[in-house]
């Protein structure tokens, strides 16, 4: 009799473990679908300083060059999923390779240049998921609750934006961040919520004195990507403004800083460091 009690009690467990297992790993597909699908912040990188096929946008010519990333291609992103109670945490990162391309004027040698040099960087993002529905639900009732800055490097880079201050006169933000991939903002609720056209003011603190910084931001007009450089305030800092678009939608603005000798020397690599800082627009 006790054996047959013991047996029975091992299928009980062992069933509710295979039971358990499996509604685990259904959470996480589900979870890595919705990752996948999501073309608003899962989909990191720098290609946005292209038009696609590799046309020029405001280039810097006072600085002596005209510069432009080209179309990217990129590698399948690292997905990671930890699943505690109703909260799945999820850390994306994915590889982006092409090239800049830089037309430079040699004082010396009083003539235009061309030169082309890789681009290798690879883009991470943190995101947090809520259960808020039953399996039966779509998605097995998960929705994307939190999303992070998301943040770039080139593959054995140099520079790094230490932080970078946010300041808003109408909507009064006033703000700094230092820690990207742990600042989460709840889509819902807390996101930073820009008014139409409002004037925003941003400085970068940056780890290299050496650097050019500037701000990538989305119209939706030709040539849909636009490019305007930071004033380079010394000491690695670097201060711009821009006008919040007059079209409501969930956007990012990139910060970008690369090494000086980046754009003006030929034998420099691509240092590059970037965040992508997510926000919401109101009429």
């Amino acid at each position: 009799m006790k054996k047959i009690v013991f047996l029975t009690i091992t299928v009980v467990a062992l069933t509710f473990m295979i039971v358990g297992c499996d509604m685990a790993e259904k959470n996480l597909e589900a979870i890595k679908e919705m990752v996948l699908a999501d073309e608003v912040w899962f989909d990191a990188n720098t290609e946005v300083d292209s038009t696609g096929g590799g046309s020029m946008i405001l280039g810097d010519t006072a600085s002596g060059i005209l510069w432009w990333r080209t179309a990217q291609t990129h590698d399948e992103p690292i997905i990671d999923i930890q699943i505690d109670g109703d909260s799945g945490w999820v850390e994306w990162s994915r590889g982006n390779f092409g090239s800049v391309a830089i037309w430079a004027f040699v004082p010396d040698s009083n003539k235009w240049f061309f030169w082309e040099k890789d681009l290798e960087e690879t883009a991470k993002l943190r995101g947090i998921y809520r259960k808020t529905g039953s399996d039966a639900d779509p998605n097995r009732g998960w929705v994307l609750e939190k999303v992070s800055c998301a943040v770039g490097a080139s593959t054995n880079g140099t520079v790094n934006i230490d932080s970078f201050h946010i300041t808003s006169a109408e909507t009064g933000y006033d703000f700094t961040v230092s820690d990207p991939l742990n600042t989460y903002y709840d889509l819902t609720e807390n996101i930073v919520t820009f008014k139409a056209q409002e004037e925003v003011t941003v400085t970068l603190y940056s780890n290299n004195t050496e650097t050019d910084a500037f701000m990538h931001t989305f119209v939706l007009a030709w040539p849909f990507y636009i490019r305007g450089p930071f004033d380079n305030m010394d000491d690695g800092v670097h201060e711009g403004t821009w006008n919040i678009q007059a079209i409501p939608f969930p956007r990012w603005v990139i910060f970008d800083v690369m090494k000086k000798t980046t754009l003006y020397d030929s034998d420099g690599e691509y240092d590059f460091s970037g965040i992508l800082f997510p926000y919401y627009i109101t009429p």
